[in-house]
């Protein structure tokens, strides 16, 4: 596919990528789009917080899954549009933090928006979407499982337990093997647990497990804030595989960290005990003692 198109004054080439850039000069907000299979209809579109997948579908029109920070969701739009005419009719939503749906608020009221339902409860609660009058809030929730659109464009939606919040949605395609699994599996290392919005360092690990052990036929997955590699499509970018790591990972944290309770170690030597850089040697570790914190006080009841 190579297409040529003007945007406000930014001529964009699309071979492999496609770049698009909106608001002032003062502030440039620049998406880039990949596909992730020249054989498949869905692109992942990075930049301005986590990262959004956009389904062309044959007759239902574009599914998005998450919208960026506030003010990003006219780029999205934009860089749709040089893939299809299709206009955007639905919005998923992974979960509450505003890198992934503050876009919500830039498309037009009559594009459909999912999410789970504690997702919704905590959107109605935070800004911009608090208070009478709000726009860009889910019109349709879910507690377990809901299946959207049909055949080769199904999207199956899924809700294991807390881990990240206590929202989180697993995106599945099944008919081309993919997932969006948002800020559950947002980068190789130690996971961000947002305990505010129901995070549980504890259920983290039995969540992962549940997913694994109950989601077949995917081969690639787009995470939460992972870059992609340069080029489309994506060939090494993250799998099922990596997914089932990263469970490994979360549940032999955590089996550090139980012991290190019951041996009475203090949080900094829980930190110093974890030992899983032999195993898991390219994770990042730099939310260990806050994870380690959150663990410990969970399992004091606190």
């Amino acid at each position: 596919m190579l297409r040529t198109m003007t945007l406000g004054g930014l001529t964009t080439a699309a071979l492999v990528a496609l770049a698009v850039t909106g608001g002032t000069a003062q502030e440039d907000r620049t998406v880039a789009m990949q596909s992730l299979d020249v054989r498949e209809n869905l692109y992942v579109i990075s930049g301005g917080g986590g990262h959004t997948a956009a389904l062309v579908t044959e007759n239902d029109g574009v599914v998005l899954v998450d919208t960026k920070l506030a003010g990003w969701g006219q780029p999205i739009l934009k860089t749709v549009l040089l893939i299809t005419d299709q206009p955007v009719t639905l919005i998923i939503n992974t979960h509450t933090h505003g890198d992934h749906v503050g876009g919500n608020l830039d498309f037009p009221a009559n594009v459909e928006i999912v999410a789970h339902e504690a997702t919704a409860t905590r959107m109605r609660s935070m800004a911009p979407f608090a208070g009478a009058g709000a726009v860009g809030l889910p019109d349709r929730t879910f507690t377990d499982r809901l299946t959207l659109l049909q055949g080769k464009d199904q999207i199956d939606l899924y809700h294991f337990g807390a881990g990240h919040t206590d929202g989180d949605t697993v995106v599945v395609f099944p008919g081309i093997g993919m997932a969006h699994l948002g800020d559950l599996f947002a980068v190789m290392g130690t996971p961000y647990i947002d305990v505010a919005n129901g995070g549980s360092g504890v259920a983290y690990p039995d969540t992962l497990d549940r997913i694994v052990a109950s989601i077949d036929g995917i081969r690639r997955v787009i995470p939460g804030h992972i870059p992609p590699p340069t080029g489309s499509p994506i060939r090494d970018w993250t799998t099922w595989a990596n997914v089932e790591e990263y469970a490994r990972f979360n549940r032999d944290f955590l089996d550090s960290v139980r012991a290190s309770k019951a041996a009475g170690r203090s949080v900094d030597d829980a930190v110093a005990a974890l030992d899983l850089q032999t195993r898991y040697p390219s994770y990042t570790m730099d939310r260990a003692a806050a994870n380690v914190q959150a663990i410990y006080d969970e399992l004091d009841g606190r």
